[in-house]
């Protein structure tokens, strides 16, 4: 299976920077279309993103693969070359670049090679995509399904005291990539956002407003978002949402990057994924 994309885009994000996304299409004509979202330090290039896209539209869904404005990937598609954007990150970007994305995706703007239906929107979020999915889903009336795998359920995971003694000192939180070994720097402007206006991003609050479907997928072995927290977001949801534990698995559903193909983790969370959308858009 190939996972070359079949077309790109570009959107204006937060502060002028650049939205770029990649569409993977299914031979039927208007199909559902699910706008999928990479975690923190995550980008539509990593790991197994461009498998799952290609895996959505062989199952008969478009899918919309996308790099955040602030994310940190430049022009290179593989590297964080902008880890200055990185720094500026904040949550009410991350919220303004959803907005542009879905209001781009109603009006079938992006991609020029088919016409995904409008009506029939799903959100697919990893780890911190996941909440920023379901802050989305919460908000907006557009989107019809959600999935979130290995979601996180607050806004800052990050423990207080350790964020001011480093505000303190550096002015900065670092935060070193242990894939690639550069120091990534989140700036104080996220915190005192989330500190200022915490009912803006409250991942509880959110759970309780879904009443799409929605489905959460989470590894039992999950080393960076423990299972407990996916546990947590359910008991704030309504019936409508449901939890799928994938046993021995972690937080990437034992892949990683560069992509050395699926795993049987990844399988089964994909097959589900599959099953909730083409069964509620």
């Amino acid at each position: 299976m190939t996972s070359s994309p079949d077309d790109s885009f570009s959107l204006t994000g937060a502060d002028g920077a650049k939205i770029t996304g990649d569409m993977y299409l299914p031979a039927a004509e208007q199909p559902p279309l699910v706008i999928v979202i990479p975690g923190f330090k995550g980008f539509k290039n990593w790991g197994c993103f461009p498998w799952l896209g290609r895996r959505l539209a062989d199952g008969g869904l478009a899918a919309a693969v996308i790099n955040l404005s602030h994310n940190g990937v430049g022009a290179n598609p593989d590297t964080f070359e902008r880890l200055d954007l990185f720094e500026r990150d904040t949550w009410s970007k991350r919220v303004f670049d959803m907005q542009q994305v879905l209001s781009a995706a109603f009006n079938s703007l992006l991609t020029e090679k088919a016409q995904p239906n409008p009506g029939r929107l799903g959100l697919l979020g990893h780890s911190m995509g996941g909440g920023l999915a379901l802050l989305m889903a919460a908000k907006d009336v557009r989107v019809r399904s959600l999935v979130t795998l290995a979601g996180v359920n607050r806004a800052n995971r990050l423990d207080a005291a350790d964020v001011e003694r480093a505000l303190s000192a550096l002015g900065h939180v670092p935060i070193e990539n242990a894939r690639t070994g550069q120091i990534m720097r989140i700036g104080r402007d996220f915190f005192e956002e989330l500190r200022r206006h915490p009912e803006a991003f409250d991942l509880h609050a959110a759970a309780k407003a879904i009443t799409i479907p929605w489905l959460l997928v989470h590894g039992s072995a999950d080393e960076t978002v423990p299972l407990e927290e996916a546990h947590d977001l359910l008991e704030c949801a309504g019936e409508n949402a449901g939890l799928l534990t994938i046993e021995d698995t972690g937080h990437t559903f034992d892949t990683g990057h560069p992509f050395k193909g699926p795993t049987t983790a990844l399988e089964q969370a994909a097959d589900a994924v599959l099953s909730h959308f083409l069964r509620t858009l």
